[in-house]
């Protein structure tokens, strides 16, 4: 073994591959098979291990990243001219979500897809082929699986959804989503979602695995889009037991929420796959990476399973338990307000009030609609103490004049009620809210008739 050999013990990977035709053939033109056979003798012999490619050697894919960057010229079948210029794809493990980025600054957007594991030691596998025991798994039995799936939702009417009879690729979607083991391996045209991914713990396996993330390049002339005139395909067509099979990625055009959230697309056409560039996530980075993703992107598994799969999964057994935040708070109180469900509004509007202070909460609407729910209760006391904190926060609410002149007029303080009122005309008329402005005269009017032969409040 060559202690200096930095890939020492490491797997053979297309990068990796890289820098071995660059060190050996830089300035040469070779056969691609003899430069397959040098860079596993050289790999091998310095103390590195052979590759697990199932169909496309790792100098395959090395070739297709070098041509891309302009590093090789291809001049005739199978001869390649190496240019003396060096590329790097072998990646150091990867610790911050800066890192990340920088990394993913090599693959041209739209060109390539990821896909985030949380263990480093996952291939890119459908999850079909691994169903069976490992002594059992096979390409014949990776189809069966498939076929079967198929056949049995047919038989139990789940082929059928919005009037209309879905076809062999649609079926496999459809029971993929709610977990089945399908031939569709999930990849993401959003690298930060396949981050987020490999930030996860292993359920499966060891809680301190480092994660990985996963590129392939779906615009090479191995991948073949799914278009409508394909779709009509049944699945035996699409899997085929060949040594450079025919692989398709594939967007469905009936994206539900969580296929849109993650910018998802469909690979398949094998049960395994070779990964163009792969990086490893370490493990005691991924909370703070995570972290990272929520506060600069946005992305946290609430925005990742926008749908009722979602909801039930983020409050299972093993999920912390996380009370609604404030602002979550008053957005259920409104839908409250509308179902008039007043007890139910004053329950949540005191959930967000009794929180910490939240600087993104309109406190003056937590009010506003907390009073409003006690002045139809006719806990008008109540209610005025609450449009007078709302007001506080905010002078511009007419509509909070108007509904405290309500309370007031209900306990006969007319001259407070008038002063109310001619205050939330005035708001509304600078606003041009006319509809609202006639409704605030109509109040002002009855307050006006009734107190005309003078009361004790005048």
């Amino acid at each position: 073994m060559n202690d200096h050999y930095k890939y020492a013990g490491k797997t053979l990977t297309p990068g990796i591959a890289v820098e071995l035709i660059q060190e050996l053939f830089a300035g040469q033109a070779v056969q691609k098979q003899e430069m397959i056979s040098n860079v596993d003798e050289v790999h091998l012999e310095r103390g590195g291990l052979p590759s697990r490619a199932q169909f496309q050697h790792p100098v395959t894919l090395a070739l297709s990243k070098m041509k891309q960057a302009g590093l090789v010229e291809n001049l005739r079948r199978g001869t390649w001219f190496i240019l003396p210029v060096e590329l790097s794809l072998s990646e150091e493990p990867i610790s911050t979500l800066g890192g990340f980025t920088e990394w993913t600054k090599k693959f041209a957007p739209g060109d390539y897809v990821f896909r985030g594991v949380p263990n480093h030691e996952y291939g890119i596998e459908a999850s079909a082929y691994r169903r069976p025991a490992e002594e059992d798994r096979s390409f014949q039995k990776f189809l069966q699986i498939n076929r079967d799936l198929i056949e049995e939702a047919k038989l139990r009417g789940y082929d059928e959804k919005n009037g209309r009879t879905l076809n062999d690729l649609e079926i496999l979607a459809e029971l993929q989503h709610f977990g089945a083991a399908t031939c569709l391996i999930d990849f993401t045209y959003n690298a930060l979602v396949a981050l987020w991914f490999a930030c996860q713990v292993d359920s499966k396996g060891p809680k301190d695995s480092d994660g990985k993330v996963s590129t392939v390049y779906n615009q090479s002339s191995e991948f073949k889009e799914i278009k409508s005139d394909l779709l009509t395909r049944k699945i035996n067509e699409f899997l085929q037991d060949n040594d450079e099979p025919q692989l398709y990625h594939w967007k469905p055009r009936q994206q539900n929420n969580r296929i849109i959230a993650q910018q998802s697309i469909f690979l398949f056409g094998h049960y395994k796959f070779d990964a163009y560039a792969e990086c490893i996530i370490l493990q005691n980075s991924k909370e703070s990476i995570l972290t990272e993703l929520e506060q600069v992107a946005g992305i946290t598994e609430m925005m990742l399973f926008p749908d009722f799969d979602g909801f039930a999964r983020l409050r299972g057994e093993g999920k912390k338990y996380m009370q609604l935040g404030a602002s979550e708070y008053l957005e259920l109180a409104e839908k409250q307000g509308k179902n008039h469900e007043y007890e139910k509004v004053i329950d949540s509007c005191n959930r967000a009030l009794d929180q910490d202070q939240d600087q993104d909460l309109d406190y003056a609407k937590v009010y506003y609609i907390r009073g409003l729910a006690q002045h139809h209760l006719e806990q008008y006391q109540l209610a005025i103490i609450d449009f007078e904190q709302s007001i506080e926060k905010n002078e511009d609410y007419y509509e909070v004049y108007y509904y405290r002149a309500e309370a007031y007029y209900q306990d006969d303080r007319f001259s407070e009620a008038r002063e109310d009122l001619q205050k939330a005309l005035l708001l509304a008329r600078e606003v041009d809210d006319e509809e609202f402005a006639d409704r605030i005269e109509k109040l002002l009017d009855e307050i006006n008739s009734r107190t005309a032969g003078g009361s004790k409040d005048e």
